[in-house]
């Protein structure tokens, strides 16, 4: 039996040992217990264009009026380590947020923020490109032992806050470090920005703006390649969410949600154009190889059917041929070939 279980004597139903939080007091020997080690904020470049809108947006948000987060702590909060337990009740908790939550929740926010790819020609948008350690240093909250060993617990618990809040996704896989479940890739939802004041016309209306600013400096193309070598990159290390159709839905609603009826149009129109032109080409392509093809045999044909020739000197010619090159006897795979020697031999000019 795992050591954070234990099995009932009365029954089988296996519950959760309590917490073990405190035990280590009182190897402190009279030190002061330490608080925190150290104070969300953050730290990182607070980027150019539509991330800048929304890190403003957030550090404008007052957590104790979001009625989200009341309603949640009327509810309780689940942890991630007690989800799969059944027996555990979330404990409703008093409305206001304390100031050191606040914090955590606000550094999250903005570190989020300022990493997510706001790309419109993503697949799946809205995703936080950077390492969960990378965001939990950016957020202040990164703490690394002596022995090596980083800890980041300020931003698991806010992350977690705001993945039952609807405001990210959080796609978890096990750690080769740790060997532990550790979120992996990270996206945010359409209530991220709605909960932040910001409506629906505001987000297209920056998509846009992305888009375009994208086109006139010449990157939209190295925009894909990132975002394919990225895609490329989570596959190889065994985090990628091909087989996360549930995942998978869920994150193609939010792009729908947030691309324009204007700009799904006009791919849409692009793509008819494309087919369009690419169904023209493609009968243009068969009648020139059709006439390429049959260019020699109308050639032998008029030459066969003119005074100049006999039909003993059409039956040597052809007799010629089928005998110095007997696999071109089947003239559906070879008429060209066939036809052409036949004009050769003749001292007919090719056409």
């Amino acid at each position: 039996m795992n050591n954070n279980t234990v099995m009932l004597q009365e029954s089988d139903q296996v519950v959760y040992r309590q917490t073990r939080r405190g035990e280590a007091n009182c190897q402190r020997k009279g030190q002061v217990k330490t608080h925190r080690n150290h104070q969300p904020q953050f730290t990182g470049k607070i980027p150019r264009g539509m991330a800048a809108k929304v890190m403003a947006c957030i550090k404008n948000h007052d957590w104790r009026q979001n009625s989200d987060l009341i309603a949640l702590r009327k509810n309780g909060y689940t942890p991630y380590s007690r989800i799969f337990d059944r027996s555990y009740q979330p404990k409703p908790l008093r409305i206001t947020v304390r100031s050191e939550s606040r914090e955590a929740l606000s550094a999250l926010s903005l570190a989020l923020a300022a990493n997510c790819d706001y790309s419109p020609y993503s697949q799946y948008m809205f995703e936080v490109i950077l390492p969960i350690a990378e965001i939990a240093q950016r957020m202040g909250v990164l703490h690394v032992y002596n022995n090596g060993r980083k800890a980041y617990d300020v931003l698991l618990h806010a992350l977690r806050v705001l993945e039952q809040l609807d405001y990210v996704i959080v796609h978890r896989g096990r750690e080769s470090d740790s060997g532990q479940n550790k979120p992996m890739r990270v996206f945010l939802t359409e209530n991220f920005f709605t909960s932040r004041g910001m409506n629906v016309e505001s987000v297209r209306q920056w998509l846009h703006k992305y888009r375009q600013w994208a086109i006139s400096a010449g990157i939209s193309v190295s925009l894909r390649s990132k975002y394919e070598r990225h895609q490329l990159k989570m596959a190889r290390l065994g985090i990628d969410i091909d087989r996360h159709h549930s995942l998978k839905n869920r994150l193609k609603s939010i792009k729908r949600w947030v691309v324009s009826p204007e700009l799904f149009n006009e791919k849409e129109s692009i793509i008819a154009d494309l087919n369009t032109y690419l169904i023209a080409h493609k009968k243009q392509r068969i009648l020139s190889r059709n006439l390429s093809e049959v260019r020699y045999q109308m050639a032998w044909w008029a030459w066969s059917a003119s005074d100049a020739c006999t039909p003993v000197i059409r039956l040597n010619l052809e007799n010629a041929i089928k005998t110095e090159f007997p696999h071109l006897l089947n003239h559906s795979t070879s008429t060209e070939q066939y036809y052409r020697l036949l004009l050769e031999r003749a001292g007919i000019p090719l056409p």
